[in-house]
């Protein structure tokens, strides 16, 4: 929400989960952002916190992690408290914690105890390893599974060796995980009655982001691995990046516009395209290369982005993420995602507005951060005036076997973005129709980034220029629950499948799109790819550390195409949560830029003025000297996290500096130059061990191999976060596995990704189709299955 300061507002009437109260005893970023995207969508979200309050309030990023809620404080040891916790389970749907294993069920509040009290609530727990994990009981804050989970081997820098990722990668991963898992169990409840343990973990967020790269297959092909191989010095998209007269710039292709003059005749280059100068000398290549530079460096990036766009060509300046709302962005803008929120601490603040856009039943900030138990009477008086609800009242409707099982989604996107979110619905039991090209979905030509987010679908390719073929179209979309697909503005209206056609052939239908830019608004007819996002939202400068005067760094992990992903996968649930209880479709969106600013969450404005953020040093090491990796004597790394003034001191001691105790919030550099030569005397393992019997939280970065040691890792294994099945092509392959776990009704991982109108047959036959009919189509080209000639259209 833009414009005046919000104060307090009332929830919508006509919200997606009007009525649906949940508990929310997390902390920090993760579970919290999660529960505040139900939160600013109707829930009515009560902060359960200990008296001294959350431990993350002392940073200004709670003003937006914890806004939207009323806060009451418990001790949840103390008898009296403990029975108004146990009053308000019993009024709830929801429970979300994020404590350690084992912590609630001390406190009398596990999940078994619940559960049979209360059948009917929901019940999220959100660790930081997965249960039954080695790891389990060790500290799990966001830099040691990042660490320990391989993220810092797989994201290049300015060095050789593991790197800190500045966006908190497994956090964020279990921001969107815990509320998809909430509401695909609400959604089971609304026909059995009966709530289910739902549990992630920061370990299986991160493996949300490794959907393009970690893939193990038993046949290789050129297609696979060279997309999204680590190169050092970083090489995917880091071509792109321009320094100019007052900035950097940040250029990509696929904007899914016209250009109409060359990037070259604007820079005022006599000299071919990029792409064209392979095969040119490599002195040639060099003077070429440094012409651009200085072409661009003649620019100032206002006037060369502005010159860009008005003859179609996709950038963005990179800025930092309280730039983008100082200026601010103007699509950010056009998006109601810049807020104006009076925080009771802060005052004025500028914050990230609701990034999940159903047209229906849209989303708004309910109110600021609450004080700490600034609603502890009224919660406590409402306990005693209001009847207890009852239990919801089962649907009568057929019990299912997975946790979205019994629901259809018609996928008709490309590329990542669009088709990511419908493989994690299909992950969760719904049946996935892919509708693609005949000549196959143009990601194809890059097959890991493709299996990546096309696994257990099924395959229709038909020609849907082909007036027959819409029509067949929408005769499948008339069995669906969900169209989900990414196509730029107007495109879908043009084919005949937007939103007005499908709701024609199907007046219940949840329908979303997901937009590099969004709905309406200054870009908004423009495409564009994951690197524009990083760049505008502030990934590529903090992960680069251009604050030092370093270069801007992409983020290999393709952040900003995921988060717009599970956006939607969240929107389309609280959809069909609205629908549940209503039997109403509706139309969302969402959009990659608006999934960059949920990586920033933390970034604020005060009267106008940014709140400083932690920054990484210039090796990308850490955010400050008991919050980093270390060097150590065998060249290898240890990832320490003192977070505590004991844990600290532990560390220094352990260093032998127990000088440096005391100085703390000295300068940096310093402090951490004097641990640096500390760790440089000892071998990492020989550090892990000393720094585990001090009490220091740490982990060794792991070796991922390009992702073959984590797929094959025994407790990975184990716990089902890897899936295995047979490609046609590929043979043996190796993905993550599931993300969420559900204690009654499971997801599901339906096996590879498709070929090109696998199962066309299958499905014309279901819609009732002909065998002759379909036969017919074939023929004519309006429908594409696989035969004897697959391998030669296909092949790699």
């Amino acid at each position: 929400m833009s414009g005046d300061t919000l104060r307090v507002v009332t929830t919508p009437s006509g919200s997606a989960l009007d009525g649906i109260r949940i508990l929310d005893l997390t902390w920090g970023p993760g579970a919290s952002v999660g529960v505040t995207m139900l939160a600013e969508h109707g829930a009515d979200v009560v902060k359960v916190e200990p008296p001294g309050g959350d431990p993350t309030r002392g940073y200004h990023g709670s003003a937006v992690w914890h806004r939207s809620r009323r806060s009451i404080a418990l001790d949840l040891t103390d008898p009296a408290d403990a029975a108004t916790m146990e009053d308000l389970l019993a009024g709830a749907d929801v429970l979300v914690e994020g404590f350690r294993p084992g912590v609630m069920d001390r406190l009398g509040l596990g999940y078994d105890a619940v559960h049979a009290r209360h059948p009917a609530l929901v019940y999220c727990s959100v660790s930081a390893w997965p249960v039954g994990h080695r790891n389990e009981q060790r500290p799990g804050w966001d830099a040691l599974v990042q660490a320990a989970g391989g993220a810092q081997s797989e994201q290049p820098g300015w060095r050789l060796g593991p790197v800190y990722n500045h966006a908190p990668t497994p956090t964020l991963g279990a921001a969107f995980l815990a509320p998809m898992g909430i509401l695909a169990a609400l959604h089971q409840r609304a026909t059995t009655g009966r709530g289910q343990h739902v549990r992630t973990s920061l370990l299986q967020g991160l493996f949300l982001y490794t959907t393009q790269i970690w893939q193990d297959v038993e046949h290789w092909a050129p297609a696979f691995h060279e997309v999204m191989a680590k190169t050092y010095p970083p090489g995917i998209h880091q071509g792109m990046i321009w320094q100019t007269a007052d900035g950097w710039i940040h250029l990509s292709v696929l904007s899914g516009l016209t250009p109409t003059r060359s990037i070259e005749d604007i820079l005022g280059l006599d000299q071919p395209h990029p792409y064209l100068q392979a095969s040119a000398p490599a002195e040639q290549r060099e003077r070429w290369h440094a012409e651009r530079a200085a072409a661009f460096a003649s620019w100032k990036v206002a006037d060369l982005v502005q010159a860009l766009r008005e003859h179609n060509h996709a950038c963005e300046a990179v800025v930092t993420a309280e730039q983008s709302l100082a200026q601010p962005h103007p699509q950010l803008a056009a998006n109601d995602m810049v807020a104006a929120v009076a925080d009771p601490e802060l005052g004025g603040t500028t914050q990230m507005g609701v990034p999940i856009h159903l047209l229906g039943t849209p989303g708004a900030i309910v109110s600021p951060r609450p004080r700490l138990d600034e609603h502890g009477a009224a919660v406590r008086a409402e306990l005693r005036e209001v009847p207890r609800r009852p239990l919801p009242v089962p649907s009568g409707g057929p019990a299912q076997p997975t946790a979205l099982g019994g629901l259809r989604l018609v996928d008709f996107g490309q590329y990542l973005a669009g088709p990511f979110g419908p493989m994690l619905l299909g992950d969760l039991g719904m049946d996935v129709v892919k509708i693609e090209p005949v000549g196959g979905d143009n990601m194809r030509m890059a097959q890991a980034p493709f299996n990546g987010c096309q696994r257990g679908k099924r395959s229709l390719a038909l020609d849907l220029k082909n007036p027959r073929g819409r029509e067949i179209a929408l005769e499948v979309v008339r069995t669906a629950d969900v169209v989900h697909h990414n196509m730029t503005k107007g495109v879908a209206d043009r084919i005949g499948i937007g939103y007005a056609d499908c709701r024609g052939v199907n007046p219940a239908v949840i329908y979303c799109n997901t937009y590099a830019y969004g709905l309406e608004g200054p870009l908004s007819h423009s495409g564009g790819l994951d690197p524009l996002y990083q760049a505008s939202g502030g990934i590529e400068f903090e992960q680069g550390a251009v604050h030092l005067g370093q270069r801007p760094l992409y983020v290999r992990f393709g952040f900003t195409d995921q988060a717009n992903a599970v956006l939607s996968v969240v929107g389309v649930l609280l959809a069909l949560a609205h629908r549940d209880r209503t039997g109403e479709g509706q139309e969302l969106w969402t959009s990659l830029l608006d999934g960059a600013a949920v990586f920033a969450s933390d970034a604020l404005l005060v009267d106008g003025v940014p709140l400083e953020r932690p920054h990484l040093d210039a090796g990308l090491h850490g955010l400050g000297p008991g919050y980093r990796l270390y060097r150590c004597q065998d060249e290898q790394y240890v990832q320490v996290c003192a977070t505590s003034d004991a844990e600290w001191a532990a560390l220094c001691s352990a260093a032998g500096a127990e000088e440096l105790t005391g100085r703390r919030g000295d300068d940096r550099a310093e402090v951490e130059a004097e641990l640096e030569a500390a760790f440089a005397r000892r071998t990492a393992w020989n550090w892990k061990r000393a720094l585990d019997s001090a009490g220091v939280p740490c982990e060794l970065p792991l070796d991922t191999q390009g992702g073959v040691a984590p797929l094959h890792d025994a407790d990975n294994v184990r716990l089902g976060l890897v899936a295995e099945y047979e490609h046609p092509v590929y043979g043996r392959t190796r993905q993550f596995g599931h993300l969420i776990d559900f204690s009654e009704t499971p997801g599901r991982i339906a096996g590879p990704a498709p070929l090109v109108g696998q199962h066309t047959r299958e499905v014309l036959d279901g819609i009732g189709l002909s065998q002759r009919e379909i036969d017919d189509l074939v023929a004519a080209g309006v429908a594409y299955e696989p035969g004897e000639d697959y391998r030669e259209r296909f092949a790699n």
